[in-house]
């Protein structure tokens, strides 16, 4: 196992090939993870990263043109990326370079809560953004109450995600950390994002003449 991985570090690859949006693009998501793994063990370590990190500033700005929400944080995003892959490959450590990932996963989990507490949800302001949602829905005390239930369930699924991929890290190869991550996750983050538009659904059906999330993102 240690040799395994003593081969080189590896990338943090989209673990759902779900868009924000709601499109699915499951070519976008493989892509970068079998790429990863072929470059790394015919070239090396360096090329793997850059090439993920290329990879990863395209579909970014391909989502900013195709107007998508991600535009608005476009530079943090990018500045992300690009420093994850420098310290990647001047680390030369898996640890520290997964570690970012997992990191920002759970740090997620942990905004999410805190913006709660404080009463400045973060999903109840961007929501409406990918949702479509009017003011007159989102002004309704039930919407924000239950964008903060579900903030709530969406960092608890943060954690115990960046924990499974702890777990996975200090107990896989390299390849099979990338695959089994990618397909454990896969279908873990499409429970939490659908239960997660169910359980809004079915809360917002208490406003009157609520149409239905559905109904709503067809106008869209």
């Amino acid at each position: 196992m240690a040799e395994d991985k003593e081969q080189g570090s590896s990338s943090e690859f989209p673990n759902n090939p779900i868009t924000p949006t709601g499109d699915r693009n499951i070519w976008e998501a493989l892509f970068p993870l079998f790429a990863f793994i072929v470059v790394n063990r015919l070239f090396s370590l360096l090329w793997a990263i850059v090439v993920a990190t290329v990879w990863s500033l395209k579909i970014t700005f391909q989502r900013y043109r195709q107007g998508h929400p991600i535009g608005r944080f476009l530079p943090i995003v990018t500045i992300g990326i690009i420093a994850r892959g420098v310290v990647g490959i001047i680390t030369d450590s898996e640890a520290v370079y997964f570690g970012i990932g997992i990191g920002i996963k759970a740090s997620v989990g942990f905004v999410l809560i805190i913006s709660v507490f404080l009463k400045k949800n973060l999903l109840t302001k961007y929501a409406p953004l990918i949702l479509g949602f009017k003011r007159s829905i989102t002004s309704q005390p039930v919407y924000k109450k239950a964008m903060n239930h579900i903030s709530v369930f969406i960092a608890f699924a943060q954690f115990a995600s960046s924990a499974f991929d702890i777990w996975l890290f200090n107990n896989a190869s390299v390849d099979g950390y990338l695959i089994i991550r990618f397909f454990v996750n896969w279908p873990f983050t499409t429970l939490v994002i659908l239960g997660s538009f169910f359980y809004l659904n079915r809360r917002l059906s208490q406003i009157q003449g609520f149409p239905g999330i559905a109904s709503i993102w067809k106008k869209n």
